[in-house]
């Protein structure tokens, strides 16, 4: 092998190789005008600058990434800005979808009895110095709320306003056992006052006392405002009876009272500021 790269064929062939390969540099850079340096340094860095065309693409599509989560983010952040505003009109629009029920059925009220002069009252509060829970309602003197006005939800009794101040009232509801209304069970007519416990008004009922022991009332009838005594109209529905029971204390009966208001979920009321009848024969429950 020595022999052989010393040999004169082996010389010659390095020879016509160099030759060839120095023809091959003057060809590239006659058809690129540039001098042998430049040409040879540029083949000498091709490799390197294909490797800085990659990264350029990594880092352009790591930028357009990087732009599009941001567009993404300020897309997002408008969504959801629209969102809050129309929840806020859908608030809005179920505000207004109740008033007017609410007061489509005072007009049904009204209606039903074209006596009655009525006040829309939202509830605000309840009164923290009442073991039983009082109301407090946003109408008070300066609406013409009175003390003894009757406090209704619908057709149904609430109870009745005991303090009253410019701006706002206190309502005594039937769940509260100092609050006794006259009244009537429509079906067998018998008459007596519906009063409460503490038991019962835990239970959110109330009671037609002072009943004959042998009553004919049963349960599922209706217990209404007689009218007695000029502080409630007759006909408001008090509520209905759930069970007949015979008194520990003496030898009457009561009528257990599921009322018709649900008391304790209500939101809004209608205070009845006057109606024919009111007043006369008045006394306090």
């Amino acid at each position: 092998m020595r022999q052989f790269l010393k040999s004169t064929q082996f010389k010659i062939f390095v020879v016509v190789l160099a030759a060839l390969f120095g023809g091959t540099v003057l060809a590239a850079v006659g058809a690129s005008n540039t001098s042998p340096w430049t040409a040879a340094v540029g083949t000498a860095f091709a490799p390197l600058q294909k490797l800085a065309g990659r990264a350029s693409e990594k880092v352009q599509w790591f930028t357009d990434g990087f732009a599009s989560a941001r567009y993404y983010q300020i897309e997002n952040e408008e969504l959801k800005e629209i969102l809050a505003e129309y929840e806020h009109r859908l608030a809005d629009y179920d505000e207004v979808k109740h008033k007017v029920a609410s007061y489509e059925e005072m007009l049904g009220v009204k209606e039903a009895n074209p006596d009655f002069e009525l006040c829309p009252a939202n509830i605000i509060g309840v009164d923290a110095a009442d073991l039983f829970s009082s109301l407090i309602i946003d109408r008070g003197s300066g609406d013409d709320v009175q003390v003894n006005d009757p406090v209704v939800c619908g057709n149904y009794l609430v109870g009745v306003v005991k303090k009253v101040n410019p701006s706002y009232s206190v309502v005594q509801t039937l769940l509260n056992p100092s609050l006794n209304v006259s009244a009537i069970e429509s079906k067998t007519r018998e008459t007596s006052y519906v009063t409460t416990t503490a038991l019962l008004s835990e239970n959110g009922q109330c009671m037609l006392a002072g009943l004959d022991r042998l009553t004919a009332i049963a349960p599922g009838g209706l217990v209404l405002t007689s009218g007695i005594g000029g502080i409630y109209p007759k006909g408001l529905i008090i509520g209905t009876v759930a069970q007949v029971l015979e008194s520990e204390h003496d030898l009457t009966s009561y009528a257990v009272i599921q009322p018709g208001a649900d008391i304790a979920g209500l939101e809004d009321v209608f205070v009845i500021t006057g109606f024919s009848g009111q007043g006369v024969e008045q006394i306090t429950d």
